[in-house]
């Protein structure tokens, strides 16, 4: 594709969302499956193209991924190549419909099987007046269907994107992205023959139904060429010119001014009857960039719309950032369509997501405003804010957001296929989830598509009903938590986690298994669920679950009172959705307090960190009341610990603990000084978790578990025992490997079980007694206490008698304050090295890392940067250039069993630089999204990944680290 139709699927692109997709969650995170897109830009054609554009803009509305389709039936509908007209060939699509219930839920109406297969619905009006659906495909065809039975009227063999004029009986067809060779041309059909009137040459259209005008231009982009034409005022009847305004662009026409807008990098206004330019909306945008346009990170105007029903103007003003996103998007502007006053961003309407071209807002509902506000840069968050008629804000939601806001049921339609009530933004069902083209509110339907598939939606029909556990085995998947109840002795029942999002539950001990259902979210690898026990679920058989998607979607918390059958949310004043884990007071049955931790991002305020939200009423009702894990300007804020708000939940202190690269434990004699336990970690596996036995420490017993071992040890770590079993003994194999650790409850006869969920999809129950322990050496009787956790250093920078720095810094340098000056005040060697700090404390960026056979890599956002830390004590930077569309990773590269090849913006670097391949060799893990703190010295810098600092020493692209 030339570079003309590139640019303008990218501008269109960048401007609906960066997630294209993203095929995830940052950009070195992988994406869930249901929104990977593996087309590149460059290889789509033009139908294709535009659908991309049209995903995005359904992903952008919601800040989500596109739902997974439906299956689809096999048979595929002929296409027919006749001449247009009522006589074309009328092939026979596949109907399907549904009676309509009583319920208050959205219920399917119909499902009409129409373009063939491989290709999608690509744009869709309604025609009530003629009774009639028209419906575009990818395969460039054009379906006319009856309304009312969804029966097929004709097929023509025009695609693109459609305008009605039900008054003077036209529909027009064509294609606003072209190849290069391509002529414009727009298809003048007329509805009641359905046969050809004529072709205008154009790309973009908008229509004067009052005086039957026509005004037809061309999408401007940095290549339109100087002598372009500007857009043309058609006679509608006859399809003749009567004049043409001299700027090229895209029209939008206003009827209550009689004016035209037309969309060309700015915002020109034209007289509709004189064809003059009469002025300039945003002058200012020219000046970007010293004057020159189409800069990266520059604002341009992408779309413009008359809203008739609200009486208004809006415009689309985005920042456009090479694929990484900007930021905070941009909530369109709008005006009076009378007078052309702005209206304040809070009393705006909301855009509602559209696979379509037909532009569809929804304001004010029982005096209350409904707005998605999103971030989109790599990383994708979301908001949904709440306003009263005054734009005085009301409340908000991290992690929620809409596809869809219906104003006649009052509700809100997700991404995921969740309904939740728009008074109290809780959940209260499903929808068959669709993208949606229109919405007809006089008859209550909806019209979306999945794949070929068109979907009439009944907004009313469909019972709240539950859907029961399902009697089946986890899944050969990643088993990523495990839990016993309470009452184990007794009741026999453990609880399983799947990667995927699945909930697994077995009352006998792990023979057999059911899959909780009953309410619970569902669908997609990027759901993470965390499932707890009441701590009296003896008495009451209570669960909770929590749980978010990626960055941008949050769960929140859920409740069963029937042991898992079925599920409740508790949202009710629940603020941060994206819920990571709840802890119970220890007295839950008298005091039923519960503390949920969860990480928030408020976009209106620019503050991203970790909160504490309680409830003190078992879920009923909550209350944020602690934030933390983010940088307040000079200082850090931690999250306090969660004994602060239960007191006495806390944890008796181990006398062990996970050091280095989650690769060495330590253990302590005094409670001060530590030492490093005679434990021998694989170089590529890591330790996870420490499990103390349930009557600790009255049992001494503590095992600490990697994903390819587990060691034991009873005297507080001096010495250890290794558990013998070959079969998860291959650190190189994901799947032969530990990915859950629990012990149950004492008993019956005071033993306990060791609970281990695997990679295969197995719950393991083990008797700790009956174990192969194969004694380890114990540590040498002179070993030196450690002060604390090291980093491996295995090629060490040489050491050398250090001085500190004394007296204050020079202007313009700083003593560094937060997370690094202790490392830097008590290390001479580490002030030598790096000398003052460029700022009084570190920057936070969101930032991704990976691990590999010879050292890591870490993505930091700002600045699309890459360090590549090896082994050998050297480190590399290098600028991330990888943009959504391109190759994700290379399939003909052959990846040894147990290995990762890296994908993304790390895989295009490790492909592309051959010693960065050599020295650092295979991916171990997934890439993972990870919050990076960087501070900047005079010769080099400080990073921190978690619990892992790097001192880099080096002003440019390389250096050595410690």
């Amino acid at each position: 594709m030339r570079c003309r139709a590139v640019m303008s699927i990218i501008f269109t692109v960048l401007m609906s969302v960066a997630m294209l997709f993203l095929a995830a969650a940052c950009t070195q995170s992988p994406a869930p499956a249901e929104v990977e897109l593996a087309a590149t830009v460059s290889a789509l054609s033009t139908a294709n193209a535009e659908l991309v554009t049209q995903v995005a803009d359904l992903s952008a509305a919601a800040g989500l991924p596109t739902p997974t389709p439906a299956p689809v039936q096999e048979t595929e509908p002929p296409v027919s190549a006749a001449p247009a007209g009522a006589e074309a060939g009328t092939p026979t699509p596949v109907t399907v419909v549904q009676p309509r219930g009583d319920g208050p839920l959205p219920s399917l109406a119909a499902s009409v099987s129409l373009a063939p297969a491989g290709e999608t619905i690509f744009d869709l009006r309604v025609d009530s007046a003629a009774n009639r659906i028209y419906a575009s495909d990818t395969a460039g065809q054009l379906h006319v269907l009856d309304a009312t039975t969804y029966q097929p009227v004709a097929l023509l063999p025009f695609g693109g994107r459609l305008e009605l004029d039900p008054q003077h009986k036209r529909l027009y067809a064509y294609l606003p992205y072209l190849y290069a060779d391509e002529e414009p041309a727009i298809h003048v059909i007329d509805t009641e023959t359905l046969s050809l009137v004529g072709d205008l040459p154009g790309q973009a259209l908008a229509i004067d139904v009052e005086r039957n005008r026509l005004f037809v231009g061309e999408p401007l982009t940095f290549s339109t060429p100087d002598d372009a034409p500007g857009v043309r005022i058609i006679d509608g009847a006859t399809l003749e010119t009567i004049d043409e305004i001299d700027q090229p662009g895209s029209p939008v026409y206003n009827p209550e001014r009689n004016e035209l807008l037309i969309i060309a990098y700015t915002v020109y206004t034209a007289d509709a009857d004189t064809g003059q330019i009469t002025g300039d909306l945003f002058p200012e945008l020219e000046e970007q960039a010293g004057g020159i346009k189409w800069c990266n990170s520059c604002v341009w105007a992408d779309e413009a719309w008359y809203l008739p029903e609200q009486g208004l103007v809006g415009i689309q003003l985005s920042a456009h950032c090479a694929g990484k996103g900007c930021g905070v998007r941009e909530a369109p502007r709008f005006y009076a369509a009378a007078t052309m006053e702005p209206l304040p961003t809070t009393q705006a309407p909301a855009i509602q997501a559209n696979c379509g071209s037909d532009v569809m807002a929804v304001g004010a509902i029982d005096g209350r405003i409904y707005q998605n506000q999103i971030f989109d840069r790599y990383v994708v968050y979301t908001n949904f804010r709440v306003y009263d008629a005054s734009g005085a804000p009301v409340t908000w939601r991290d992690g929620l957001s809409t596809t869809f806001i219906n104003p006649t049921t009052r509700q809100g339609y997700r991404f995921d296929g969740m309904v939740f009530d728009l008074e109290t933004l809780e959940p209260i069902g499903q929808w068959p989830n669709a993208c949606i083209f229109a919405y007809d509110p006089e008859s209550g339907l909806l019209y979306g598509r999945r794949e070929n598939n068109l979907f009439v939606i009944a907004e009313r029909g469909a019972a709240a009903e539950l859907p029961v556990p399902v009697d089946q085995p986890p899944p050969e998947s990643w088993v990523i938590g495990v839990h016993a109840s309470p009452d184990f002795a007794a009741d026999g029942t453990l609880l399983a986690e799947i990667d995927e999002g699945e909930i697994y539950r077995s009352t006998d001990s792990g023979t057999s298994w059911v899959r909780l259902r009953g309410g619970l979210p569902e669908g997609g690898d990027s759901l993470r669920l965390h499932v707890y026990f009441s701590p009296a679920y003896a008495t009451d058989p209570t669960l909770y679950a929590t749980g978010y998607r990626s960055e941008y979607g949050g769960e929140g918390v859920w409740r069963s009172m029937d042991g898992g059958d079925t599920w409740e949310p508790l949202w009710d004043t629940l603020t941060h959705l994206r819920g990571e884990q709840l802890y119970f007071a220890p007295d839950f049955a008298a005091n039923p307090t519960l503390v949920l931790e969860a990480k928030f991002n408020d976009l209106a305020n620019g503050v991203s960190g970790r909160s504490f939200q309680q409830s003190t009423d078992g879920g009923l009702s909550w209350t944020v009341v602690v934030t933390g894990g983010y940088y307040a300007g000079d200082h850090d804020v931690p999250l306090p610990p969660v004994s602060e708000l239960l007191p006495g939940s806390d944890q008796t202190a181990l006398p062990v603990r996970i050091a280095g690269f989650d690769d060495a434990i330590q253990y302590t004699l005094d409670g001060a000084n530590w030492q490093t336990a005679t434990v021998t970690i694989e170089t590529t596996d890591w330790l996870f978790a420490l499990v103390p036995a349930p009557q600790y420490p009255a049992d001494p017993t503590i095992y600490a578990v990697a994903h390819h071992g587990i060691w034991r040890t009873t005297d507080g770590g001096a010495t250890w025992a290794q558990w013998n079993e070959p079969q998860y003994a291959d650190a190189d194999n994901l799947t032969k490997a530990i990915y859950s650790a629990t012990v149950t409850p004492v008993l019956n006869d005071g033993s306990h079980r060791l609970v281990l969920g695997t990679g295969e999809g197995r719950v393991l129950l083990l008797d700790p007694d009956a174990m192969a322990w194969e004694p380890l050496a114990a540590p040498a009787a002179q070993a030196q206490p450690d002060a604390g956790p090291t980093l491996p250093t295995p090629t060490p920078l040489p050491l050398t008698e250090a001085e500190p720095l004394t007296g204050e810094p020079p202007a313009g340098l700083f003593r560094p304050e937060g997370s690094f000056a202790a490392m830097w005040e008590n290390t001479a060697r580490i002030q030598q090295d790096l000398g003052w700090a460029k700022s009084a404390g570190p920057d936070s960026y969101p930032g991704a890392f990976q691990r590999f056979d010879g050292g890591v890599m870490v993505w930091v956002q700002e600045g699309s940067r890459v360090f590549v830390i090896f082994n050998d004590g050297t480190w590399q930077r290098f600028t991330d250039t990888w943009q959504e569309g391109e190759p994700e990773r290379d399939p003909a590269i052959a990846v040894p069993a147990g290995k990762l090849q890296p994908i993304r913006g790390f895989g295009k670097l490790w492909r592309q630089v051959p010693s960065v391949r050599e020295q650092l060799g295979w991916a171990l893990a997934k890439e993972e999204a990870v919050g990076v703190q960087e501070q900047i010295f005079e010769r080099g810098s400080m990073i921190r990944i978690g619990g892992l600092a790097y001192t880099l020493v080096g002003t440019g692209e390389e250096g050595k680290w410690y």
